[in-house]
């Protein structure tokens, strides 16, 4: 949770400003987005990578190496005195930023398949709480000190992150995979993630569900200006709220969901939530309206996430974990690098309600392709795809 609590951290306390700090350096609009797809493109590369490593090298080294990462391209974001070097410190961060994937991969290792979607909703308390706090710190300390103490205290928390997995958190063991041997034609071998019927159907659900919630992350500021002519307190605090109740979903819901409906069925559910949200997106008039809005639809990601993730884990080879997770952080930093620019071109050419329809019609094909999943108890013991 801490980890994850970092990593969101330091991703809202930055992200916001990157814009901010790049044209002080004279960069075009063309020139900021992408430098703010920049590290989305690293991190597809890398996610498989780093969640493969974690499966033969064991996730405690690997994790320390990410943290340690996230806390160089933070440290290189504050002193920075040129765009170049902005770039660079998003590369940096972008192709060491395992940090979640491996997290997710431990906490798959240590409980047991009807626990996981439960543990894994961890991971999403520490994703709303790092929501919640980065979002105010962000602003605070740049409008008061500058651009770089922003970056330098999201170092700071990165190095305090390191310090507890060096210290704190025990290597366990878990079934390693000692045939993986990195280089170029590693790409090749992702294909046998996609061979496993299964697994292949919830890599696709996974995809159609980042994508709609991708959209409307890095959308929702341009679309609330426009169509609810929203200040930017008004934008912080908004998401703030957002991130207070996604917290209450998967402190309080997840697990006691999936212990009563099982994980497909809290899938499912928490799909078809996100459907009815982004829909009440496009028709949303007025604040209580879509605050209305947003509590369905941080109940469909607050429980979605944590069972996706889960099931992902159980139908992947017991030795490709990280792996399978690797690959489902470089499909979430694909949509990452699409939706901005999806998201332009949708309010600009033809409405901001449209971000609402299209959504909705990703997480619909999502809810399609989950209703395709079904348990297979000869598939989940298989050792290898």
């Amino acid at each position: 949770m801490v980890t994850a609590f970092v990593d969101m951290l330091g991703l809202i306390i930055i992200f916001p400003l990157l814009p901010f700090y790049a044209s002080a350096f004279g960069a075009t609009p063309e020139t900021i987005g992408y430098l703010v797809a920049t590290y989305s493109v690293c991190q597809f590369f890398a996610g498989p990578v780093l969640g493969g490593l974690s499966d033969r090298f064991g996730r405690r080294p690997l994790l320390i190496y990410s943290q340690l990462g996230s806390m160089t391209g933070f440290i290189l974001l504050a002193v920075a005195h040129s765009l170049p070097m902005l770039f660079l410190s998003r590369i940096v961060d972008g192709i060491s930023g395992g940090n979640v994937t491996i997290a997710a991969a431990y906490i798959a290792d240590v409980t047991e398949p009807k626990e996981r979607a439960g543990a894994m909703a961890v991971i999403g308390i520490g994703f709303g709480l790092g929501f919640v706090v980065g979002m105010p710190i962000g602003g605070v300390l740049a409008a008061h000190f500058g651009y770089a103490v922003p970056a330098f205290v999201a170092a700071g928390f990165a190095l305090a992150s390191t310090s507890l997995t060096t210290f704190y958190l025990k290597e366990h063991d878990h079934v390693r995979d000692d045939s993986i041997v990195f280089g170029l034609h590693y790409y090749t071998r992702i294909i046998e993630y996609f061979r496993i019927a299964n697994l292949r159907t919830l890599l696709v659900t996974f995809l159609f569900f980042v994508l709609p919630f991708s959209l409307f992350m890095s959308m929702f500021s341009l679309f609330a200006m426009i169509k609810l002519q929203f200040t930017t307190q008004d934008i912080g605090l908004f998401m703030g709220f957002v991130g207070v109740v996604g917290v209450l979903w998967q402190g309080g819901v997840v697990r006691p969901l999936v212990k009563k409906l099982g994980e497909l069925m809290s899938l499912r559910i928490g799909l078809a939530a996100m459907v009815v949200g982004l829909l009440g997106l496009a028709f949303a008039q007025t604040i209580p309206m879509l605050a209305a809005v947003a509590v369905i639809l941080s109940f469909g990601t607050g429980v979605t996430r944590p069972t996706l993730s889960s099931l992902i884990t159980q139908y992947a080879p017991p030795t490709r974990r990280g792996g399978a997770l690797g690959v489902s952080s470089s499909l979430e930093s694909l949509s990452r690098a699409i939706t901005p620019i999806l998201g332009g071109w949708i309010i600009g050419g033809l409405h901001p309600n449209y971000i609402g329809y299209v959504g909705a019609a990703m997480a619909a094909v999502a809810v399609f392709f989950s209703l395709r999943v079904h348990f297979d108890s000869h598939e989940l013991t298989r050792a290898t795809p």
